[in-house]
């Protein structure tokens, strides 16, 4: 009987202690999340604008806290399903933002004030960047079409070979997209660049694929004040049995 009685004192010390912990960590944590979205001016408007309209964000979006503290970034989607993204930047006590939204399969710049933000982040000293790209030549039907970008300052490894990694960039977004021959949209792919300056992606070419053939490839490098892009030629085929005897 005395065995059980602390039993169940010791599991009642120790839930309220792991209880309490959980409540501050919590409470921390949300104040800190809070005190982030309070200095975004997207957030505080809760408006995004391009030259043509206004599209209201909805509550999906992701912040983070860049270069300890003088860079933040909102990505997230507005009401109506756009993805847009932005950084935003503090300069002589004045807050910048640059950042863009995908609109009918393209990044358009985001504007403030009848003014296109990425000509007045200018006035911040920029890093030129460059970038060395892997990707496939042929694919065929049910095989995935790879890519790997990796992206460096321009000043410090201008050679850019893929291999290394003096002078690759951390978080740069990175967006790759494929168009056919026509200059039809067939899929996009983007994310960040990691700790190693690489982003690497995926997509599964389709069996059925329209137009198989030559395709273009543009990958655009963006580090919320300066972007760049090239652009590639990879080709789609059909079924690989009919390039390849069977064995």
């Amino acid at each position: 009987m005395k065995f059980q009685i602390k039993l169940i004192l010791l599991v009642s010390i120790l839930f309220t202690v792991f209880y309490g912990s959980v409540i501050i960590f919590h409470d921390s944590f949300s104040q800190k999340v809070f005190a982030i979205q309070e200095d975004f001016l997207i957030l505080q408007t809760g408006i995004i604008s391009t030259e043509d309209r206004d599209f209201a964000i909805s509550n999906i979006f992701e912040t983070r806290v860049l270069q300890d503290g003088k860079i933040m970034r909102i990505s997230g989607i507005t009401s109506t399903g756009e993805v847009y993204y932005a950084y935003q930047k503090i300069q002589d006590d004045v807050s910048v933002v640059n950042g863009k939204i995908l609109i009918n399969e393209v990044f358009v710049p985001i504007i403030t004030k009848n003014i296109i933000l990425e000509q007045e982040i200018q006035k911040i000293p920029e890093t030129k960047l460059n970038m060395a790209v892997k990707l496939s030549k042929y694919t065929y039907s049910n095989y995935p079409f790879t890519i790997s970008v990796r992206v460096f300052d321009d000043e410090k490894n201008p050679q850019a070979k893929f291999e290394e990694t003096f002078g690759a960039l951390e978080n740069v977004f990175v967006n790759v997209t494929i168009t056919n021959r026509f200059d039809k949209f067939v899929t996009s792919i983007n994310g960040h660049t990691d700790s190693s300056g690489l982003f690497s992606g995926k997509y599964l070419v389709n069996e059925g694929i329209v137009g198989q053939g030559e395709f273009t490839v543009n990958v655009i490098v963006d580090d919320g004040a300066t972007s760049t892009s090239k652009s590639f030629t990879t080709f789609f085929r059909g079924d690989i049995r009919q390039y390849f005897d069977k064995k």
